[in-house]
């Protein structure tokens, strides 16, 4: 094979490579939630109850009762999430943690309405009391 053949052979293979890799980093970041997943429809989530949207959404990382389990995912009943207003509950859960947690506000293309976000807040706050 002449040099001309082996770059476009090389080519090839660059290219398939980069496009197997970027699917495999898709496919992962869907898969630990680091991204919103253009690829799957999840079934349209319409109460506005704040434990039913926790349960169905938050409880997987941050606990039954909110006691967490990594930094990734701090416990809602102590510690730094004790002292967060609502509007700042609201806002971590409308905007997420890039690689960590997903945006789960509507203009941010999450499943979430402004209504749906500030149950799920105050359903954070009310982890706070519950033993």
């Amino acid at each position: 094979m002449n040099d001309a053949g082996s770059i476009k052979v090389w080519v090839l293979v660059f290219v398939v490579l980069f496009g197997v890799g970027t699917v495999a980093l898709v496919g992962i970041g869907c898969a630990v939630g680091a991204n919103q997943c253009p690829f799957l429809k999840h079934k349209a989530l319409t109460t506005t109850d704040g434990m039913t949207l926790y349960q169905s959404t938050c409880i997987g990382c941050h606990g039954a009762r909110g006691e967490g389990g990594t930094a990734d995912a701090p416990p809602l009943r102590s510690g730094e999430a004790t002292t967060l207003t609502l509007a700042q509950i609201e806002a971590k859960v409308a905007n997420g943690k890039p690689f960590f947690m997903p945006a789960y506000s509507k203009g941010k293309h999450g499943p979430f309405s402004d209504a749906q976000i500030r149950a799920v807040a105050e359903y954070v706050i009310s982890l706070r009391t519950k033993s």
